[in-house]
């Protein structure tokens, strides 16, 4: 009998989670891998860490708030109805995170400088001049005079760029509410936005299509 043929061990090479969808990589993570985890950390914090900066501006507590969205995606990947708009899942949370942030710091503003009479003590306003750089502060002091709903749907749809579908999916709300917020918060926008000298100038120009 002749020799009988070596069969040669192969390797098994897992299958690289960047190559993974957005649905895969949410089943993934609901199973507990957390090579998954990272890559969508990989995948999605820039557009995460985008969206919080878009809600409070430059602020300290950035990072930890990238952190608590992942962590609540962590925790309720095996509860996502649409794996596929992982994306537009991410933002909602960070958008809602922002939203309670910005809350409970004005509940705490308010606990600390309220005035025997019950109102916000009166400061001296200082004149300073104004140039470009004043633009994204005034959008943000704007956007702080917003009722919350509308206020995230506008940041969601012309910050992140997602459609009305995607807003609504990310606020857990209905599409025809999504639209109903968005058109809300660009009409305070453009209304507030014109008081404000530094943001005046680029809002004419949107509404000039320039």
């Amino acid at each position: 009998m002749g020799a009988r043929p070596k069969i040669q061990s192969e390797r098994v090479v897992a299958f690289p989670r960047a190559r993974l969808t957005d649905a895969e990589l949410v089943h993934a993570v609901a199973a507990g891998d957390s090579e998954a985890l990272s890559t969508v950390w990989t995948r999605y914090v820039a557009d995460v860490r985008k969206m919080i900066r878009s809600c409070l501006g430059p602020d300290s507590a950035t990072d930890d708030l990238v952190q608590e969205v992942f962590i609540g995606f962590y925790r309720n990947a095996a509860r996502l109805e649409s794996p596929r708009a992982l994306r537009s899942y991410l933002l909602g949370i960070a958008a809602r995170t922002s939203a309670f942030e910005l809350r409970t710091r004005k509940r705490r503003f308010r606990w600390l400088t309220l005035s025997r009479t019950g109102l916000l003590p009166e400061g001296p306003l200082v004149d300073s001049p104004v140039d470009s750089r004043d633009a994204l502060r005034a959008l943000h002091d704007v956007l702080a005079r917003i009722s919350e709903l509308p206020r995230l749907a506008f940041v969601l749809r012309y910050a992140e760029d997602l459609s009305p579908e995607e807003v609504a999916l990310a606020l857990g709300v209905s599409e025809a509410k999504a639209r109903r917020a968005i058109t809300r918060g660009r009409e305070r926008v453009l209304e507030l936005g014109k008081a404000e000298p530094a943001l005046a100038p680029y809002l004419r120009a949107r509404s000039e299509g320039t």
